[in-house]
């Protein structure tokens, strides 16, 4: 349900206003044909499922919202015989890094091409997820990506060629906006709520807190950096981040979770956490979304959060 949306108003246009509203959500939901649905599993806080590259036995892939690249390690690439070539950053090249090429993956009913990039495993950094690769948000263009997080599933709808539809008034929004002035694209959502105040936020996978708000956006957001520091380890090659509390932490009017939600804010340490120049206040992660499925229609560019059904 709508969080604080319980219709108290003796209108009798008001309650039939917002049943409309609920009623919109739930068929724009119900239209979407997911053509796989595959069971995903935690891995440490990440989402790891099984894909298929190139017709080869299944690899350990996780979902990566916050990258455009999907990756696989160096040495897979070479088990499964690609055909490497060397990065190249302003002519000169980029050791341990290397363009791997268009490759097909099978997720669940669908297959599909997408470009890979390929990593030396130490790249990771100190601490290196158990996983072959990632599939990023770049497989998922003209498709809708649901993300049911306490049933450990995903579905997939195949790719959607038809106009775009008019957005539902409920719906949220997705962009693709740059992490920082020279960074790249990443998937941005709103309307995300902490405290009363409205969020944009990068939704990325990859990050296993709940909402981490950035330096430029504390003043806006009337926050003070505090908290004790916390090691997240797939966050920019680990980082310490700042654990305090927020008095509530939403979607729209929807509350994602109760009680007194975890916040996060930028620590010091010796891996900087890189912020993006202003251009979005805050990145949210799995945790935000333990009680929730999570709807990411990179076709009409639309999201919802919602309770999962038991």
């Amino acid at each position: 349900m709508f969080y604080g949306v319980a219709v108290r108003s003796r209108d009798p246009i008001f309650a039939a206003l917002m049943a409309a509203l609920v009623a919109a959500a739930h068929s724009a939901q119900a239209d979407t044909q997911f053509a796989a649905d595959l069971p995903f599993r935690d891995c440490d806080g990440l989402i790891c499922m099984d894909a298929s590259l190139d017709g080869a036995a299944p690899r350990t892939l996780m979902l990566d919202t916050g990258n455009a690249h999907s990756t696989l390690i160096t040495d897979v690439a070479k088990e499964l015989s690609w055909t490497l070539q060397p990065a190249q950053r302003n002519g000169t090249t980029v050791p341990g890094i290397y363009i791997g090429g268009e490759h097909r993956v099978a997720l669940g009913g669908i297959e599909a091409s997408t470009t890979f990039y390929v990593f030396d495993r130490n790249l990771l950094g100190e601490y290196k997820p158990a996983v072959d690769g990632s599939i990023t948000y770049d497989f998922f263009k003209d498709r809708v990506l649901e993300i049911d997080y306490p049933h450990h599933r995903l579905r997939v709808s195949n790719v959607i060629a038809t106009p775009l539809p008019d957005k539902p008034p409920t719906s949220g929004t997705l962009r693709l906006v740059t992490f920082g002035e020279h960074g790249p694209p990443v998937v941005i959502g709103a309307p995300f709520i902490v405290n009363g105040k409205t969020v944009h936020a990068q939704i990325d996978t990859v990050f296993t807190g709940t909402m981490l708000i950035y330096d430029s956006a504390l003043a806006t957001l009337g926050f003070e950096k505090q908290g004790a520091p916390e090691l997240f380890r797939y966050t920019d090659g680990g980082v310490n981040l700042l654990a305090s509390h927020a008095d509530r932490i939403g979607f729209g009017r929807r509350a994602l979770l109760g009680g007194s939600p975890p916040l996060y804010f930028v620590g010091d340490g010796k891996n900087p956490v890189h912020q993006p120049d202003g251009l979005f206040e805050a990145t949210v992660g799995n945790a935000l979304f333990a009680n929730s499925v999570v709807t990411l229609d990179f076709h009409a560019m639309t999201l919802d959060v919602r309770p999962a059904a038991n």
